[in-house]
């Protein structure tokens, strides 16, 4: 099904051209007519960066593996998910010296492609896996969602801890939006939770007072008494740090146990394609963003 969609986004893009397929898309989509010229929606904005800011200006931060210098220097490392191994061609004999169980990606790609949790290595066929991402790394992603800032110069494969609760769960994505505003900073906390089983999201102001409007809202909504990290207020300040040089970034991270691990910076939340269960939140965050629409520098 997947290659399917693939199948037909591909040559819808091809006939109509990547901005006439964006047009009709955003409409299908977000149900309104798009101002690409000047955007007000979040929304808009999102397609206005992916086609309006020069790639090499955010592909240090999207590339999975320059983007750890970066936190390293904002931050510190502590935040960091152990790297175990890091190649631009990854054979089977490497996996040898390798836990049973690790995490393998490409430092190109986003909304969880070329992203692959291993739990026991000893029933995975790793020939094939390393062929699979060694494709991966020839990929032009970004040429196929119009996220150039993707296709980055050397994609690598790398290789990191698989992080786990104490009592073996997996954490939740905690995805910070920050807008960081003129006269007042804006937050917005994403939860999805059991992202690999019963997929939940809600969205939460900093006070962690559920919002009254989604983004996707197709997901389950997170539980009333969802257990909130102790340190909350400590992400918000590590996703601050990291969102300080942008007006807008979606800092994406986890709590493990009460350590916090970066997970990446996001630029364009969903490609621009998760609608929201309302068009007046769409442009209650584009007012958030201030940047590319007429009165914002």
């Amino acid at each position: 099904m997947k290659k399917l969609k693939y199948f037909v986004r591909d040559i819808l893009r091809l006939i109509l051209k990547p901005k006439g397929y964006t047009f009709l898309r955003f409409i299908l989509t977000h149900k309104y007519i798009p101002n690409f010229s000047n955007p007000s929606s979040f929304s808009e904005k999102i397609i206005f960066r992916k086609f309006n800011v020069k790639p090499k200006v955010l592909s240090k931060f999207v590339d999975k593996y320059t983007v750890k210098e970066y936190v390293k220097d904002k931050i510190g490392e502590k935040y960091l998910i152990p790297t175990l191994f890091v190649t631009d061609n990854i054979k089977p004999k490497d996996f040898s010296s390798l836990p049973s169980e690790f995490v393998i990606k490409t430092s190109n790609g986003g909304g969880g492609e070329n992203v692959q949790l291993v739990e026991n290595k000893s029933v995975i066929d790793l020939d094939k896996l390393s062929e699979k991402f060694n494709k991966y790394l020839k990929l032009k992603v970004g040429n196929n969602v119009d996220e150039y800032f993707y296709d980055i110069e050397k994609p690598q494969i790398i290789i990191e801890k698989l992080m786990r609760h104490n009592d073996g769960s997996f954490p939740s994505d905690y995805k910070i939006h920050v807008f960081n505003g003129y006269k007042e900073d804006k937050v917005i906390i994403q939860i999805d939770e059991d992202r690999f089983g019963n997929h939940k999201r809600s969205l939460f102001d900093i006070e962690k007072n559920k919002l009254d409007f989604d983004i996707q809202p197709k997901y389950d909504s997170v539980a009333s008494n969802y257990n909130w990290p102790q340190n909350l207020d400590e992400m918000i300040n590590v996703a601050k740090a990291l969102a300080h040089d942008f007006k807008y970034v979606r800092v994406d991270l986890y709590n493990i146990d009460g350590n916090i691990y970066f997970g990446e910076l996001t630029f364009c939340h969903g490609s621009g394609w998760e609608p929201f269960s309302s068009k007046s939140a769409d442009f209650l965050l584009g007012s958030y963003w201030e940047e590319f629409n007429t009165g914002n520098s």
